[in-house]
């Protein structure tokens, strides 16, 4: 069965994100959140890799990989920090042994929830960066990860663990990104 119009604008739009993410990383004074970015990587290549055992792939999570790799690697060239923190350690441990069980079980739904787990861990770094500062990263780009992410939902065929819980847990993160960094629109006052 191909691919519906949901899922492909899911993944055009979640590809189509990068590009202003990454603009903005190149050109600004942004600076993400790396070890969150590093967690994400483990954690989506674990669900893609789920996903697959399913057959029940979330379009943009292959938009996802892909882009964190490529987030990570300019990052690293702008001399972003990669400060550890007791929760990366958490988000890393919990994809290891989200794999482990898999292997283990033989059942890929343990990659993905326990991956699911370690993302949700891995995005409060980055949250929490946010909620000191909300300039700490770009609005369009989450915005449009955001509307790759409500594409997501309508593209999905299966409603299991494989191939409904990612894009759900996915718009929820996305949401409460969006409205962290859109309180820098807000007066300055209100952040001191």
């Amino acid at each position: 069965m191909g691919m519906s119009l949901c899922g492909w604008l899911a993944l055009l739009i979640s590809v189509g994100a990068y590009l202003p993410y990454l603009r903005t990383l190149v050109v600004s004074d942004v600076r993400p959140t790396i070890s969150s970015w590093l967690s994400w990587l483990a954690m989506d290549a674990a669900i893609l890799a789920g996903m697959i055992a399913k057959d029940a792939v979330a379009p943009q999570m292959v938009a996802y990989v892909s882009g964190s790799v490529v987030v990570i690697i300019i990052s690293c060239w702008k001399g972003a920090t990669t400060k550890w923190t007791w929760v990366d350690y958490i988000c890393l441990s919990a994809t290891s042994f989200a794999v482990g069980l898999w292997s283990i079980s033989g059942d890929a739904d343990w990659a993905i929830v326990l991956g699911l787990v370690a993302g949700v861990f891995g995005t409060i770094p980055m949250q929490v960066n946010l909620w000191k500062n909300p300039a700490s990263e770009a609005l369009l780009p989450w915005f449009l990860w955001l509307v790759g992410g409500v594409f997501g939902i309508g593209a999905i065929e299966k409603w299991t663990i494989a191939g409904a819980a990612t894009p759900l847990v996915f718009l929820v993160l996305q949401i409460t990104t969006v409205l962290l960094i859109a309180r820098k629109f807000r007066q300055p006052s209100a952040f001191k």
